[in-house]
C-alpha cells in the first residue's frame, strides 16, 4: 500500500512538471522546449527542498542565480513570476562565477559553463545552503547538488548525494526516489 502511494506520488511530480511545461510553452514564445522543461523542473524542486532559515534576515526574498544563460534565466523569470517558495517571492538574476553567490538559494549553472568556472562555482557554493542545479554531462558528479541530462530525448536528473549531505539541505525522499542517484568523483 505504501509503496503504491509513492509510485503514485512520483507520478504525480512528474505529471505536474509535464503540465507546467506545456503551460510555458504558450506563455514564453522564443523559448526552446528544452529551456521551458528545465525550468519546470527547477520549480518543482523548489517544493521537495527544504531550506534553513536565515537568521540574519527576517524578511528577504528567495534567490535564484543563473549563470551562463540568459534564455534559461528568463524561462525561470516568467515561472517564477507568480510563484513564492517557502512563502517568499523569487528573484532570478543573471550571474558570474565572481559574482557572490552566498545570498542565492538556487544556483543554476547553464551547460555552456566550462570546467574551469563551474570549479570555481562549486568552491563557492560548497557545504552552504545553496542548491545547485547543473546541466552538462558530468558536473554531477564534480559536485553539483542536482544535474539535469538527457537521455533518450528524455530530460532526467541527477542527485549527487555527497555534495547534498554537505549543503545541509533538506530533500523529499520522493525527490530522491526520482533521481538517478550518483556520488562525487
Amino acid at each position: 500500500m505504501v509503496r503504491q502511494l509513492l509510485y503514485l506520488k512520483e507520478r504525480m511530480l512528474l505529471f505536474s512538471i509535464a503540465i507546467l511545461a506545456i503551460l510555458c510553452a504558450k506563455s514564453l514564445e522564443g523559448q526552446s522546449r528544452e529551456q521551458l522543461l528545465k525550468a519546470g523542473f527547477v520549480e518543482k524542486f523548489t517544493h521537495f527542498v527544504e531550506w534553513p532559515e536565515r537568521s540574519e534576515r527576517i524578511e528577504y526574498q528567495f534567490r535564484i542565480s543563473v549563470i551562463g544563460d540568459n534564455k534559461l534565466a528568463a524561462a525561470l523569470s516568467q515561472i517564477f513570476r507568480q510563484v513564492k517558495v517557502s512563502g517568499k517571492s523569487v528573484v532570478v538574476e543573471e550571474s558570474s562565477s565572481e559574482f557572490d553567490l552566498s545570498d542565492s538559494e538556487i544556483v543554476v549553472i547553464s551547460k555552456n559553463v566550462g570546467a574551469n568556472e563551474f570549479e570555481k562555482i562549486i568552491n563557492n557554493t560548497s557545504g552552504k545552503s545553496i542548491l545547485t542545479i547543473s546541466e552538462r554531462g558530468g558536473y554531477g558528479a564534480r559536485g553539483s547538488i542536482i544535474n539535469l541530462i538527457v537521455i533518450n530525448e528524455l530530460i532526467k536528473f541527477e542527485i549527487n548525494r555527497s555534495a547534498l549531505e554537505k549543503s545541509g539541505l533538506k530533500m523529499s525522499s520522493l525527490l530522491i526516489k526520482s533521481g538517478i542517484l550518483i556520488d562525487s568523483n
